[in-house]
This record gives structure tokens, C-alpha cells and sequence, in this order.
């Protein structure tokens, strides 16, 4: 083969993504077609119904009430009667409106940031299953490119074998091989097809008119191993927490101090005479359960700030195993593709030279066309690899956030 592994590949890539046939989808276009397919969009809507309906009902003061009352009620004749009519308003006092605001807005952010994990989780299965896809659609390539020189060396062993200069085993040896990798095509071309439905599942799209992009699969980028800047999504529903956990201290607060009630109304007598009553009424306070529940509010604060602790810890940690992963993967492959791959395809060159004038055995041939397939299918799987953990990082550092909604 006279040209790198790398170009042949790409090639096939490009006239892919011209076919007429195929709708050919980039991992980001994927990702948002899956946003836009899920359910999830309608439940989260439904949720924040529910909350905005509950921050409403926050955002109300307590309801008057009426009270009526019969007073000196005697035997026939008896005239001291009275009538009492009064209006009560209890009055809140120390902020708890504002705080009840506060805990319900509290609640819409927490399921804000638990829906844009979800949405993050959802990229993350679709760029899973698209890079399932590449790596099936090159391994497709690779099993076409070993058809193809196995068609071509059976063609040269038949011409050997009847010019007697080949002994018959070595005819019945090639057409053997030439079987397997027809076997191997169409199993790639199966798990290729099966790739495609998978993904065509969260896409909506439809596995007989779809396609992926395979160019920058071949490509892969550097990622910087070091020091971590955490970006806000990482702790979104953490910080979230945290702010909802602050919010009911300052409810618990609120609700130490105690709301008088005021009221006033007409009295009416028996004897027709009419007075005005008010007055107010002012519960005594349960200091006790008051503090406890401040005390448990504020243990709950200091719980939710060590665990956003605990977990820019593991994140940072995680973001750093996965670069290194990622750049392990991503060395092996450029060493399989520098080193390995030009080596073994110069060696079947010049052995197929060397057989065409009755240098080699077809032997000879047989094994350097196999240490070429495998170290095709050796950097094939590296970028596999690569892509792999590419995933994890991206998750992590939240790659796709603008696609999906969010910061």
C-alpha cells in the first residue's frame, strides 16, 4: 500500500461526507438533536412549574381572618347582650417573607443545576455512542483496505500457483485468507450499522440516512496535565445546595422571632348602643425549639460547605486522571502512527516485491500483511482509547455546557 495509514483513512472520511445518501452528523450537532429529542426538557419544565408556583405562595402574607363572637346570652327579657365583630391581621416580623422567597428560590436554582447535570449526563452517553460509531466506521475502512489487498495477493498467488512456481496449498491458503477478511468486512460493516442505531436512539434521527464525522478522530489534541481550574458547572448542584442551606438559616432566624396579631371591630349591645373594639395578641416565643431549629439550619450549612469541599477535591483529582489518561492514550497512538504503521507497510512493499520475483515465500507476504492489519488496527484502537477517555474529561470539565443549556 503506497499510501499511510493515516490518508487512506481520511480519505474514505471525505467522500462519506460528500454522499449524497447519508446526512452526516458532527458530535455537537448529535448532542444538541439528543437535547432536543429527550423528554427531559418537558419534565424539567414541569418541575419548575411546581417551584415557581411554590415561590408565589412564599411570596404572600399571612391571610386575615374574621371572628364573631355572642356574649351574656340570658333568660327572655334579659337586654346585656352582645355582638362582637373583629378583623385580625398577624403581622410577620424578622424577615420570613423574604426568607420563605428566598428558600423557594433556593429550590428552582437546585433543580436548575440538577437538570443541567442530566443534560451533561445525556451528552456524555451521546458522545460515548458517537465515538463507538467513528471507531466502528474506521474499523469498516480497515477491513475494506485488507479485502482489497487480499484480493490483489490472491490474484498474484493464483498467477504463481499456475505457473507452477507456487505449490497448490499456497492457492488454497490464499483463498482462505481472502474468505476471512470478506467474513471480517461484513461483520464490520454490522457492527458499524449497529453503532449507528444505537446513537440514532438519543438523536431521533434515522440510522439509515445518518453519518459521523471521522476526520478529527484521527486528529487527537493535547490536554493540559496540571493544575485544575474548576469551571462553575462542576459544582453547580453543590454550590446550589449551598445556597438553598443559607437561605434556611436565615428562614429559622426569621421564625425566632415571634408575630403579634392585631385586630379590631365593632361591639354591639343590647340596648342598641355600638363601641369599637382592637386590641392585639402576641404569642410567647419557644426559645428552646427556636434554637434547635437554627442550630440544625446551621449544621446543615456546614455540612453542604464540606461536602463542595470534598468535592473540588475529587473533581480536581478526577480531571487530572482523566487528562492523563487522555494523553496516554493519545502518545501510543502517535507512536503506533509515526513508528509502527510506516514500518509495516514498507515491509509488505518490499516483500510483495521481493515474492513478484520469486524472493520470498507466499509465507513471508501472509505475515507481513498481517503485522500491517494489526498495527492498523493497533493505532485504530489507540485513538479508540484517546476518544474514550476523551469523554471523561470533557464531562468533567464541562465541554458541551453551551450546547446543552446552562452558564
Amino acid at each position: 500500500m503506497h499510501v499511510s495509514t493515516r490518508a487512506a483513512l481520511l480519505a474514505a472520511t471525505l467522500l462519506w461526507a460528500n454522499a449524497a445518501s447519508a446526512q452526516t452528523f458532527t458530535l455537537e450537532e448529535a448532542v444538541r438533536n439528543a437535547v432536543a429529542h429527550s423528554p427531559q426538557g418537558e419534565a424539567v419544565a414541569a418541575r419548575l412549574d411546581v417551584l415557581d408556583a411554590a415561590r408565589a405562595a412564599a411570596d404572600t402574607r399571612p391571610a386575615p381572618s374574621i371572628d364573631g363572637t355572642v356574649e351574656n346570652i340570658g333568660t327572655p327579657g334579659f337586654s346585656q347582650w352582645q355582638v362582637d365583630g373583629t378583623y385580625n391581621q398577624r403581622i410577620e416580623r424578622g424577615g420570613k417573607r423574604a426568607a420563605r422567597v428566598g428558600v423557594a428560590t433556593g429550590d428552582i436554582e437546585l433543580a436548575e443545576a440538577e437538570a443541567l447535570v442530566r443534560r451533561l449526563d445525556l451528552a456524555r452517553e451521546v458522545q460515548e455512542l458517537y465515538v463507538e460509531a467513528q471507531s466502528a466506521a474506521l474499523t469498516l475502512e480497515l477491513a475494506k483496505s485488507r479485502l482489497e489487498i487480499a484480493e490483489t495477493l490472491a490474484k498474484e498467488v493464483q498467477r504463481r500457483v499456475d505457473e507452477a512456481r507456487d505449490p497448490l496449498f499456497a492457492g488454497t491458503r490464499v483463498r482462505t485468507q481472502l474468505a476471512e477478511a470478506r467474513v471480517d468486512l461484513g461483520l464490520a460493516e454490522h457492527a458499524y450499522t449497529a453503532a449507528l442505531a444505537r446513537l440514532a436512539l438519543l438523536t431521533g434521527g434515522d440510522p439509515e440516512g445518518m453519518d459521523v464525522v471521522t476526520t478529527g478522530f484521527l486528529d487527537p489534541s493535547e490536554v493540559v496535565v496540571g493544575p485544575v481550574d474548576l469551571t462553575p458547572v462542576d459544582l453547580a448542584v453543590f454550590e446550589a445546595r449551598r445556597d438553598r442551606a443559607d437561605a434556611n438559616y436565615r428562614l429559622q432566624q426569621a421564625n425566632s422571632r415571634t408575630d403579634p396579631t392585631v385586630f379590631a371591630g365593632p361591639r354591639v349591645f343590647g340596648n342598641g348602643d355600638v363601641a369599637l373594639v382592637a386590641g392585639f395578641s402576641l404569642p410567647l416565643p419557644n426559645r428552646a425549639l427556636n434554637r434547635a431549629n437554627v442550630d440544625r439550619a446551621a449544621a446543615e450549612q456546614r455540612q453542604v460547605e464540606a461536602d463542595l469541599g470534598v468535592e473540588r477535591f475529587e473533581l480536581r483529582r478526577r480531571i487530572a486522571l482523566a487528562a492523563e489518561r487522555v494523553e496516554e492514550a493519545r502518545h501510543e497512538a502517535e507512536a503506533i502512527q509515526e513508528k509502527v504503521v510506516p514500518g509495516a507497510e514498507q515491509t509488505l512493499r518490499e516483500v510483495r516485491a521481493g515474492y513478484n520475483r520469486g524472493g520470498f515465500t507466499f509465507l513471508d507476504v501472509s505475515l507481513a500483511q498481517t503485522a500491517l492489519h494489526d498495527a492498523r488496527v493497533r493505532f485504530v484502537g489507540a485513538l479508540t482509547e484517546y476518544h474514550q477517555a476523551k469523554v471523561d474529561y470533557d464531562r468533567l470539565t464541562g465541554r458541551f455546557i453551551e450546547i446543552v443549556g446552562g452558564y
